[in-house]
């Protein structure tokens, strides 16, 4: 095949030649925008320069064609305020935390930020570069700035203070809430006074389920480079893919790429081209109509488990949100509601409880994430559950909540008789 290294004929490059590649064109089905996503057309990719840089070793950005894609991805819906800014493909949104952490941290040095409730993967990220992480209060429009702002302010002790912030602004995981216009702004104005460089994982972007026009990412407030936004392909095409954009100035980028090269070396080359070759066939608007076809179908599932959780839970002992963006609802157990056994130290309680209440929601055969695992602070005295409608089948999802309500009354019932 022509081309492939201009007119130098290589006798130094570690590569090995096309014909031991075995795979010699590559075809799928997929889902067609023309018929609302309910009938299949093919895509078919023959020997050709596409396929043979996906089967090749390639550049530590990605494949030439998908990088561009990525960009315009960028360029349409995040473009920041400076110009001096790139992009880089990388193996999925933890990954690209845990480069941008090596790149950014000292080992069993520095300090950084996050949500009360974050991540449970970006807290083991931390955990073996011995990094203190400190939880920031979140309220319903999530990160409270005036919070931030005075813990910075107030800044002590014998941990330095803080150089980054972790922030999943929509839909955020565990709690489903989404930071607010008028948040947005005044965290970026925080970040700056502070000089905070912002880690913006947004891989639930695409799914705002309640509004038609969507929340800007805190990219399109930086003026300083300060931001360094994931985006995920996992929420919205598939999670195997192993897929996402990190955006950031060059400088962070250039650094990334060269992690990637001796790390990685690069994202799977043939998920680039799958993806590739399906948002080219796709294009723009098509992409906008799958967009909206997920979002009612996680309205509708989302609903689904509302009117259920109406039904069989009991408002003495928990609420629950509705969120607008994403896929995870938070559950909030009423502490008050459950007698507390005489021998149960106080800062444990909430711990205990928690436990309680998932032991017996797993022997009714429903299982929910405890809140516990997503705490920066595990002695935060707070008890909830992360919910989702995202897999379960829709039967299923009244089912579970008839379970968890059945396991919150009885865990009640047993506490009250001692």
């Amino acid at each position: 095949m022509m081309g492939r290294l201009g007119k130098v004929i290589s006798l130094g490059a570690g590569l090995p030649h096309p014909d031991c590649f075995p795979v010699k064109s590559v075809s799928f089905d997929y889902l067609s925008p023309e018929s609302n996503f309910e009938s299949t057309d093919k895509i078919e990719v023959p020997d050709n320069e596409a396929l043979y840089e996906a089967l090749q070793y390639t550049s530590g950005r990605g494949t030439s064609y998908f990088d561009k894609y990525c960009r315009h991805h960028i360029e349409i819906h995040q473009k920041p305020k400076y110009n001096d800014w790139d992009i880089v493909v990388t193996a999925g949104a933890t990954q690209s935390l845990e480069a941008v952490l090596r790149l950014l941290c000292n080992p069993n040095e520095d300090t950084i930020l996050a949500e009360e409730f974050t991540y449970p993967a970006f807290l083991e990220c931390c955990n073996p570069m011995r990094l203190k992480v400190f939880g920031v209060k979140v309220d319903q429009h999530g990160v409270c700035p005036k919070d931030l702002d005075q813990l910075l302010t107030n800044w002590s002790g014998e941990h330095k203070k803080p150089k980054l912030i972790y922030t999943m602004p929509v839909g955020q995981n565990p709690l489903g809430i989404t930071m607010t216009l008028e948040r947005r702004s005044e965290f970026y104005k925080v970040c700056q006074k502070h000089d905070l460089i912002i880690v913006e994982d947004d891989p639930y972007y695409h799914l705002q389920l309640d509004s038609k026009q969507k929340l800007p990412s805190l990219l399109t407030f930086d003026t300083d480079g300060r931001v360094i936004r994931f985006d995920s392909f996992s929420k919205i095409m598939t999670p195997g893919a192993r897929c996402s954009i990190v955006t950031a100035n060059q400088t962070f980028i250039t650094k990334l790429v060269v992690h990637n090269e001796v790390g990685i070396h690069s994202s799977a080359a043939p998920s680039q081209l799958i993806l590739h070759e399906l948002l080219k066939t796709w294009n723009d608007e098509g992409f906008d109509k799958w967009v909206e076809h997920l979002c009612d179908h996680y309205l509708k599932r989302r609903g689904i488990l509302d009117d259920a959780f109406n039904k069989y839970l009991d408002k003495s002992l928990c609420s629950w949100n509705l969120p607008d963006s994403g896929m995870f609802l938070w559950i909030e157990i009423d502490q008050s509601a459950y007698p507390k056994p005489a021998n149960v130290e106080e800062h444990q309680w909430p711990a205990q409880l928690e436990d309680m209440i998932f032991n017996e929601s797993v022997s009714n055969g429903v299982l929910l994430a405890k809140g516990h695992w997503f705490m920066v602070d595990q002695n935060l005295q707070k008890v909830g559950f992360r919910a989702t409608y995202a897999f379960a089948e829709e039967n299923e999802l009244v089912a579970a909540s008839q379970k968890f309500g059945q396991a919150l009354k009885s865990v009640h019932e047993k506490l009250s008789a001692k």
